[in-house]
Parts: structure tokens; sequence; C-alpha cells
């Protein structure tokens, strides 16, 4: 596998069961974020370009943001509440003050530490 090629590098998410609501009702399984994006498990497949509202609570961080789904396939094993998908989305910020809140929340933070 080559090198890391993300503008933003990625922290893996730590903990079990559902920790996020994408379109205020579908829970969703965090694996890692980053200040430009995220990977996560979610129980159905969601359109590539589709922007949805998500919400999550990870150690501290309330996090309130539009997303736009970058990919989604097939997960590879348990990635949500029951079978499901993995998807990748980026951040659609609506001020900065979102933005910088998630990059202090993620200094100091050593990939798989979230």
């Amino acid at each position: 596998m080559g090198p890391e090629r993300r503008r933003n590098p990625r922290v893996a998410v730590n903990g079990k069961g559902s920790n996020g609501v994408v379109r205020g009702a579908l829970p969703v399984r965090l694996h890692d974020i980053s200040a430009g994006g995220l990977r996560f498990g979610v129980p159905v497949s969601l359109e590539p370009g589709t922007i949805h509202s998500l919400t999550a609570l990870l150690g501290g961080l309330s996090l309130a943001a539009p997303i736009r789904i970058t990919r989604c396939g097939p997960g590879d094993g348990p990635s949500a509440p029951g079978p499901g998908w993995e998807a990748g989305a980026e951040f659609l910020w609506r001020d900065d003050a979102d933005a910088i809140a998630v990059r202090k929340w993620l200094e100091g933070r050593p990939p798989g530490r979230a």
C-alpha cells in the first residue's frame, strides 16, 4: 500500500455501537474522521453526491454539519447497527467556526485515538 495522499490526516474513532445520526434518524458508526471528512458504517446505501445532515458526539465534540457522500459500498464487516454499507463523506462547513472546532479537537490525537 502506498503513502497516504490526503490533505487532512484521519483519526480512527474508537467505540462500539451507534455514535452518530444521518438524515435525522439513520444511525451510523463512525470509523475515522479528519478536518475534511469522515468514513462511517450505515445500514443502507447512500447515493454518492447526495447531501445529508450529520449529528455525532465524539469524546466531548458535539458535531452537527452537512456532509456530501463521496462514495458508498458494501461494508467488509459489522459497520453499523446491523449489516450494512460503508460510506465516505466530505464536510460542507456552514462557517469557519465549525471547521476550526473539529481541527482543534483533532489536534494532539494520534491515529487510532479519537
